[in-house]
C-alpha cells in the first residue's frame, strides 16, 4: 500500500469529520484468495494502527439486466476515544441508454429544452417590463424557480450527453474494468442532486396548478385564508420558536449526554418535533433522569402542545371563517362556469365580427362601381368601405389579394372571384355559429 493524492477525488463527510480524496490506497484482488491475501498482509503489516481516523472500501457494480450502475462505499471510523462507528452510502443510477428507449429520451428533453427556453424568454421580457414588481407576485417567483430548476437538469443531461455518452466513456472504462478501479463516485453524488432536483421542480410544477384552479369560491378559500394570516403567523412564530429553542437547548444539556435522540443539539431539535407529532420515548426520558425527566416532558406538552399549538390552529381558523363569511356573502367572480361562458361569448362575438366584416365587403363589391363600367377602381373601393369605418391596412389588403395584374382597378374577373370567396368564408362562419350556438 502506498499514499496517493486524487486531485479529482471527492471528500466525504462522516459522523466524525470530513476526510478528503487522500490517503492510503491498497486495491484488492480479482478473486477471493487474491483478496484474502492482500487483506492478511495488511493486517500483519499494521495497516490500520492508532493514528488511523477512517478506512474507506469502494466499489463500483453494474448489472447489465437492468442497465443500473451502483456505486457502494462502505466506511469505518475510528473516533479518539476509541471504538469504531460504521457508515455506508450506495447510489444507483443509469448511465447506457441503448436503442429506441434512448432515442426517447433524448427526443423529450429537446422538446422540454424548447419550452424552457421559450418560457425563459417570456419571463425575461416580463422582468425587463415590469422591473422589480415583477418580483413582488408569489406566483411569478415560483415560475423562476420552476424554470431554474429545469435549466439545470436538462444542464446536467446535456453534460453526460457531451462527456460520457457520445464520447462512449462509460464502454471504455467497462472494457478495462478488469484492470483498473473504475471510480463513478463523482457520477452517483451528481447524479443523485440532479434527481433530487428534479423531484423539487415536479412538486412546485404541481403547486403550481393552484394558480389555474382558482376559479370558484371553494378553491380561493385557502390561498385566501393562508395569505390573510400571514401576518398572524408570523409573529406567533417568533414567540414559538423562543419557547421552542429555550426547550431544545434544556433538553440538549440535561439529556445529550445519555440519550442518542439528544445527543447534539440538532437532534434534540428534530426530537421535540417528533414529540409535538406523538413519537415519543417517555420511558427513555424517565430513565435518564428520574426528577427532571418527567418534569421536561410533562410542561413541554402542556406549553407547547396544548398552549401553543391549540393558538395556532385558533389563528387560521379565525381567518378562514372571516374568509369564508366574506366570500358566501359576495358576489363570485371566479365561477368556472362563468369563466367558460364568457369564453364562449367571446367566441361567438368574434364570430359575429367577422360574419359582418365579410357582409360590408360583399356589400362594398355591389356599390363601389359607381360609374357603372363593371371596373372597380381602388378609389371607389376605398370610398365605399371608408363609409362602412373600415381601416385603410385592411382596405389595402383585401384589394391587393384580387388584384391580380396590379393595374389598381378590380375587372369583372377578379370581381366574381372576390365575391365567391366571400360567399364561401360567409357560409363557413355561419355552420361555425350554428355549431357553437347548439353546443
Amino acid at each position: 500500500f502506498k499514499y496517493s493524492e486524487l486531485p479529482d477525488g471527492m471528500s466525504y463527510t462522516g459522523h466524525i469529520t470530513t476526510y478528503g480524496p487522500n490517503g492510503f490506497v491498497q486495491l484488492m484482488g480479482k478473486d477471493k484468495e487474491e483478496t484474502v491475501n492482500i487483506i492478511k498482509y495488511l493486517k500483519d503489516y499494521l495497516w490500520i494502527d492508532r493514528g488511523t481516523r477512517a478506512v474507506f472500501i469502494d466499489f463500483t457494480i453494474y448489472n447489465a439486466n437492468v442497465n443500473l450502475f451502483c456505486v457502494v462505499k462502505f466506511i469505518v471510523e475510528f473516533p479518539s476515544t476509541g471504538g469504531s462507528i460504521p457508515r455506508w452510502s450506495f447510489w444507483t443510477f443509469t448511465m447506457l441508454r441503448p436503442g429506441m428507449i434512448g432515442d426517447f429520451v433524448y427526443a423529450i428533453n429537446m422538446i422540454v429544452a424548447l419550452f424552457c427556453f421559450y418560457y425563459l424568454i417570456e419571463e425575461a421580457l416580463e422582468i425587463y417590463h415590469c422591473k422589480l414588481e415583477y418580483f413582488k407576485v408569489g406566483w411569478n417567483i415560483l415560475d423562476l424557480i420552476v424554470l431554474g430548476s429545469t435549466s439545470a437538469v436538462l444542464s446536467f443531461f446535456l453534460y453526460m450527453y457531451l462527456t460520457v455518452i457520445r464520447t462512449k466513456q462509460i464502454e471504455k472504462i467497462l472494457q478495462k474494468s478488469d484492470e483498473i478501479f473504475v471510480d463513478m463516485e463523482f457520477y452517483g453524488v451528481w447524479k443523485t442532486a440532479i434527481n433530487s432536483l428534479a423531484a423539487w421542480n415536479v412538486f412546485f410544477a404541481w403547486i403550481k396548478l393552484l394558480k389555474y384552479v382558482q376559479f370558484n369560491k371553494t378553491m380561493t378559500q385557502l390561498s385566501t385564508t393562508l395569505g390573510r394570516c400571514a401576518k398572524d403567523v408570523a409573529g406567533f412564530m417568533v414567540m414559538f420558536m423562543i419557547v421552542f429553542m429555550a426547550y431544545t437547548q434544556l433538553g440538549f444539556l440535561i439529556f445529550g449526554s445519555q440519550l442518542k435522540d439528544f445527543s447534539t443539539f440538532s437532534k434534540s431539535f428534530f426530537t421535540l418535533f417528533r414529540i409535538i407529532l406523538g413519537d415519543f420515548d417517555f420511558y427513555a426520558l424517565e430513565t435518564a433522569n428520574r426528577l427532571l425527566g418527567p418534569i421536561f416532558f410533562l410542561t413541554y406538552v402542556l406549553i407547547v402542545f396544548f398552549v401553543l399549538m391549540n393558538m395556532f390552529l385558533a389563528i387560521i381558523n379565525d381567518t378562514y371563517a372571516d374568509v369564508k363569511s366574506e366570500i358566501a356573502d359576495g358576489k363570485n367572480e371566479f365561477e368556472i362556469a362563468d369563466y367558460f361562458r364568457k369564453g364562449y361569448k367571446k367566441l361567438l362575438y368574434g364570430l359575429t365580427s367577422e360574419k359582418d366584416r365579410i357582409v360590408d365587403l360583399q356589400e362594398a363589391l355591389k356599390h363601389a362601381d359607381i360609374n357603372n363600367d363593371n371596373l372597380i377602381d381602388f378609389s371607389e373601393w376605398r370610398h365605399q368601405l371608408k363609409m362602412q369605418g373600415h381601416a385603410d391596412a385592411e382596405i389595402e389588403a383585401v384589394f391587393s389579394k384580387y388584384d391580380v395584374d396590379g393595374d389598381l382597378v378590380l375587372d369583372a374577373e377578379e370581381q366574381k372571384r372576390m365575391n365567391a370567396d366571400l360567399d364561401e368564408q360567409r357560409k363557413e362562419i355561419e355552420r361555425e355559429i350554428d355549431a357553437a350556438a347548439m353546443g
